[in-house]
C-alpha cells in the first residue's frame, strides 16, 4: 500500500505544481484577508464527476477504512487535475453526525442512506448529569483522530487535511436533544439550554484542538465546502442549520453568544447553513469574529445576502437541488451566470463552488471555460 500511496503523491505533485498550488492560494488569500484580487475571482468546482452522471455530490459518510478512503481520495484529487480552477489538494476526514455526540453514548443509526446520531437527552435535568468525554478514545471523535494519524503517517504529511464537517453549538445540542425539544426548553427551560452550549461550544473547541495536533498542525480550518482552501489565521468553519428554523430572538440569545466564543478562540468563524437563513441574517452578519458564511443561492436569496452582509465578509455561495421559497432551480452553468457576476460586480469577497449536479464528466468540463470568462475582473 506504501508503494501506492507514494505513486499517487508523486503524480498530485506533478499536476498540483508550485505554481499552481501558489497562484490559487493568493487569490484565495486576497478574499479571506480583504486584500485586492491578483488577477481574478477565484472559484473552485466541489468535485469533478465520474463518467456517469452523478444526482450529488459524493459526501465521505460512514465507515471506510482509512486506507482505503486515503486512496479513494488521492485518486479522486488526481482525477480533477484537469478542472483548472483553485482548488488547492487536502484530504478530507468526512461527514458524521455522531462526531462529537457519539462519545456521550449517542447511538448511531442509518436511514434513508444517511447516518443520524440519535439524541441521549429527555429532560432538563439530563443535561447535569452529562460529563464532558475524551475524545481521543471515544466515539466517531476517536475514529477520526486515527484516522487524520493514519493519513498523516502513510502519506509523511505531504497532503493537508481538511477538517471533518464540524457542527457548531446549536447543531450539537439539537442532536443531542432533538430539533423540536431543544427548541420548546429554549422557552420552557432556558437555563438548561445554556449550560448544555455552554458544554458543547467547550466541546467544539477541545476537540479542534485534537484535530490540529493530529494533523501536526498541517490542516485546513474549513469544511464548508471540503475542497476550498483557507488560511488557519482566517478562522474556523462551523454547521448551524438551525438557522434556518429558529426565530431571530432564539438565535441571539441561544446561538451568537456562543458563535462569538469559538470566534474569539479561533481568530474568526465561517458560518454554514441549509436551507433559508433569511430571516437570521441581520443577527449572523452582526456576530462579533464573524469572517463569512457558506449558503446555497437556490435556498438562500443571493440579492439578499449581499444587500445584508458586511463588505469586510467573505460569502462562499454555491448551488443545491433543494430550493425554497419559490428560489428557482439551478444548473450549474446557470448558477455560474448568476453568482460570478455578483461578486465581480457587488462583492468581490466571495469564492463561488460550482457543484456539477446531475452531469457527468464532459459536461462539468464544458461549462469550465464559461466559469474562468466571468471570473475576470471588470
Amino acid at each position: 500500500m506504501s508503494q501506492v500511496i507514494n505513486t499517487l503523491l508523486d503524480e498530485i505533485d506533478r499536476l498540483y505544481p508550485p505554481e499552481r498550488i501558489n497562484a490559487s492560494r493568493r487569490r484565495l488569500a486576497a478574499v479571506w484577508f480583504g486584500h485586492e484580487l491578483p488577477d481574478r475571482l477565484p472559484f473552485v468546482f466541489t468535485h469533478l464527476p465520474a463518467d456517469a452522471a452523478a444526482d450529488e455530490a459524493p459526501v465521505p459518510e460512514g465507515e471506510l477504512k482509512a486506507e482505503a478512503s486515503l486512496r479513494g481520495q488521492l485518486e479522486s484529487i488526481i482525477a480533477r487535475a484537469v478542472l483548472t480552477d483553485d482548488y488547492i489538494p487536502s484530504l478530507f476526514p468526512g461527514l458524521r453526525q455522531g462526531l462529537l455526540t457519539t462519545p456521550y453514548g449517542a447511538r448511531e443509526i442509518e436511514t434513508g442512506g444517511h447516518i443520524w446520531a440519535e439524541p441521549i437527552i429527555n429532560d432538563p435535568a439530563d443535561v447535569y448529569s452529562l460529563v464532558p468525554p475524551d475524545f481521543t478514545r471515544e466515539g466517531v471523535a476517536a475514529e477520526f483522530l486515527e484516522m487524520i494519524r493514519t493519513w498523516r503517517a502513510l502519506t509523511h504529511g505531504r497532503i493537508p487535511i481538511q477538517m471533518p464537517d464540524m457542527q457548531g453549538p446549536l447543531d450539537l445540542a439539537s442532536n443531542l436533544w432533538g430539533t423540536q425539544d431543544l427548541i420548546m426548553a429554549m422557552m420552557e427551560a432556558p437555563e438548561a439550554v445554556h449550560a448544555l452550549l455552554e458544554l458543547v461550544t467547550n466541546d467544539y473547541i477541545r476537540y479542534l484542538r485534537l484535530v490540529s495536533e493530529a494533523s501536526e498542525g498541517d490542516w485546513v480550518p474549513l469544511h464548508c465546502m471540503p475542497s476550498v482552501w483557507m488560511p488557519r489565521a482566517a478562522g474556523v468553519a462551523l454547521s448551524e442549520d438551525l438557522l434556518a428554523v429558529v426565530s431571530p430572538r432564539l438565535y441571539r440569545e441561544f446561538g451568537v453568544p456562543y458563535n462569538e466564543r469559538i470566534a474569539r478562540a479561533w481568530g474568526g468563524t465561517v458560518i454554514h447553513s441549509c436551507g433559508s437563513i433569511e430571516h437570521n441574517l441581520p443577527a449572523l452578519a452582526a456576530t462579533h469574529g464573524l469572517v463569512g458564511i457558506n449558503i446555497s443561492i437556490t435556498e438562500t436569496n443571493l440579492d439578499t445576502v449581499l444587500d445584508r452582509l458586511s463588505s469586510q465578509q467573505v460569502l462562499l455561495a454555491h448551488h443545491a437541488l433543494l430550493t425554497c421559497n419559490d428560489l428557482p432551480h439551478l444548473t450549474c452553468e446557470q448558477f455560474i451566470r448568476c453568482a460570478f457576476p455578483a461578486f465581480t460586480t457587488r462583492h468581490w469577497r466571495g469564492i463561488p463552488m460550482p457543484i456539477p449536479l446531475e452531469m457527468d464528466r464532459a459536461q462539468t468540463l464544458e461549462v469550465l471555460p464559461l466559469a474562468h470568462e466571468l471570473a475576470v475582473l471588470p
